[in-house]
């Protein structure tokens, strides 16, 4: 076996394996790890078409191998698209070509791309026979496919694998341009169909294939690992309701700031259960959800927030004392009692209740704050809700009254 054997052979290995990979992976990430797949495996399929297609006329296999390339980059450029969809407005500062090619047009102009150059690929093919025109229109409908999504997904790249796989599509867009410019213009590529296994451009285009195919597909599953990575962590440390952290990811957080200096406020909706026995569970969690809003609106930037189960919400308050914790929580409790809570379908007014604590040396950690400033919680149920506690713990110094 020679060497452009082998590349022939590493090459259709390379985009298999991947093409099998992102089909596993599209189990845990539907898009884009499936339009990954379907394009590596379509290119898979286009480099072996030779083998497999043997018993058709050569015209027709080369017209076939073709369209599984320019099937494959198109679904390379889809997932680039669904790899990179916009989750918040689009950037203002985004180009004028970005915004042109829009989610209204796109679509229909890559389906377009794609159609015309198969049609130009069959014309070539089936009336002129002339292989260097039919690899220069393929080439051209390939390019065009991948460069419109990444001129749409530029600047989209929200972490370096991703601006690592941006790179790599333009590198890829490159490559396919000058190698036709420098195979087909300057060395003169063969004009028969028959020859092209044997010409020095199928040996240049399996190896740079080989090659940018393992970095791309590199860049892209570690793209797309990282994307479910984020996805189930974040499932697994917060709220699905209220998309603030959970019990868990509290703890997660107070561990990744070095323990629970600071102060600690927890807040729990009065009445809450009435709230749901009247109204109805949906319009107990809507309420819930504008309660979440409310508490993280005020917070400063480095506070933790949780909601820890039901109706109760535990907020650490780094570098607070617990005189500055009882001034924020009564904040909060204004803020919650002269909200407009018929916009949520609840015509009365919720109020909350606060307790706070502050932490001391003797605390083993975070639980120990909460359980105190949960017990002034209590306190400020039991002496008419709408309130908040802060009563100092007895060993602590200063002890504030309550609000």
């Amino acid at each position: 076996m020679d060497a452009a054997d082998s590349f022939a052979f590493l090459l259709i290995f390379i985009l298999l394996t991947f093409g099998t990979v992102f089909l596993i992976v599209s189990r845990y990430e539907r898009q884009p790890a499936l339009s990954w797949a379907a394009g590596y495996s379509l290119a898979a399929l286009g480099f072996t078409g030779p083998a497999l297609l043997f018993w058709l006329p050569v015209p027709l296999m080369a017209l076939a191998c073709d369209t599984l390339f320019i099937a494959a980059f198109f679904f390379y450029g889809q997932a680039l698209l669904e790899q990179f969809r916009p989750e918040r407005e689009a950037d203002p500062g985004e180009s004028r070509i970005a915004r042109y090619f829009g989610a209204a047009r796109f679509p229909g102009m890559r389906i377009g791309v794609a159609v015309t150059g198969f049609v130009a690929v069959a014309c070539v093919v089936l009336v002129f026979g002339r292989l260097d025109l039919e690899v220069l229109v393929s080439d051209t409908a390939c390019v065009l496919l991948l460069a419109l999504p990444l001129v749409l997904c530029a600047r989209r790249a929200r972490h370096w694998l991703e601006a690592g796989l941006l790179v790599l599509a333009g590198l890829v867009v490159l490559e396919t341009v000058l190698r036709n410019i420098v195979m087909a213009v300057l060395l003169q590529m063969p004009r028969q169909l028959e020859a092209f296994a044997a010409s020095d451009y199928a040996a240049v285009m399996r190896i740079c294939a080989s090659f940018f195919g393992l970095l791309f597909a590199l860049f892209a599953l570690a793209s797309v690992a990282r994307d479910v990575l984020v996805r189930y962590r974040h499932a697994a440390e917060c709220d699905p309701l209220t998309g603030m952290l959970n019990r868990r990811g509290f703890e997660l957080a107070v561990e990744s700031r070095g323990g629970p200096a600071g102060a600690v406020v927890v807040c729990d909706i009065d009445h809450f259960k009435r709230i749901n026995d009247d109204y109805g569970h949906h319009h107990g969690d809507r309420v819930l959800v504008v309660m979440a809003g409310l508490l993280t609106r005020y917070l400063p930037a480095n506070a933790v927030a949780a909601r820890f189960g039901g109706e109760e919400f535990v907020i650490l308050l780094p570098d607070y004392d617990l005189a500055e914790a009882a001034v924020l929580a009564n904040m909060l409790r204004l803020a919650i009692a002269s909200h407009a809570w018929r916009e949520t379908g609840v015509d009365r007014q919720v109020t909350a209740s606060f307790g706070c604590a502050a932490g001391i040396a003797a605390d083993r950690s975070v639980h120990e704050c909460i359980a105190r400033a949960d017990a002034n919680l209590y306190a400020a149920k039991h002496d008419g809700r709408n309130r908040v506690i802060a009563l100092a713990a007895p060993n602590e110094r200063e002890r504030p009254g309550a609000e």
